[in-house]
């Protein structure tokens, strides 16, 4: 499969594939021994060079989703401070990957704080324009751990009854708050210090 995304990349972005190299060089992994990373260099303007990245950008997602036979996942994380390029990125690649979303080959999950984002946020703005033009989004609000989940997920973690690792549990919940994320940098520290 990646020897066909490789050539298929190749044939339909040819030397312009260099430009996105550039902003993703582990892409040169996939393209193989035989890519010239120094072909093509075009004194662009800044905003020349930024309308096309995200052109090929939206070109690259398009032939892979069209050639690679899984399903492509995008995750990007803390889009609470997600810039205006980022946004004019991510706007471009959703109205372009229509089809590409809607036979379910491409999916994008943002994560991000609600309580740092308002109702005109310019990722909520976007995502209800794209929603607009036919594209589903989807939000799924996360809450904290329950004392009792977290007693639960404690409990498996450490191959523990329940009743045993719920005083460590009240502590982590205490600590955390419920963050999930908190709870895992938590445990991992309190096992590098092997308490």
């Amino acid at each position: 499969t990646a020897e066909k995304v490789s050539t298929a990349l190749k044939e339909n972005m040819g030397e312009e594939i260099a430009y996105l190299v550039t902003a993703i060089p582990n892409l040169a992994n996939i393209l193989g021994d035989d890519f010239d990373s120094n072909q093509g260099s075009k004194n662009d303007t800044a905003g020349d060079a930024q309308k096309r990245l995200r052109y090929l950008f939206c070109q690259f997602v398009d032939i892979i989703s069209r050639y690679h036979e899984e399903p492509l996942i995008f995750f990007l994380d803390d889009c609470q401070w997600i810039d205006n390029a980022s946004i004019a990125l991510l706007n471009q690649i959703l109205m372009m990957a229509g089809s590409a979303i809607k036979d379910h080959r491409l999916f994008f999950f943002v994560a991000c704080r609600d309580d740092e984002m308002s109702e005109s946020h310019p990722l909520n703005l976007m995502l209800t324009s794209v929603s607009s033009f036919g594209t589903r989004t989807t939000k799924l609000h996360l809450t904290p751990l329950s004392k009792g989940a977290l007693n639960e997920m404690v409990s498996t973690e450490l191959s523990l009854l329940p009743r045993i690792t719920r005083p460590l549990a009240n502590i982590l919940h205490h600590k955390t708050k419920g963050s999930p994320l908190f709870v895992q940098q938590l445990m991992m520290e309190l096992y590098k210090q092997r308490l």
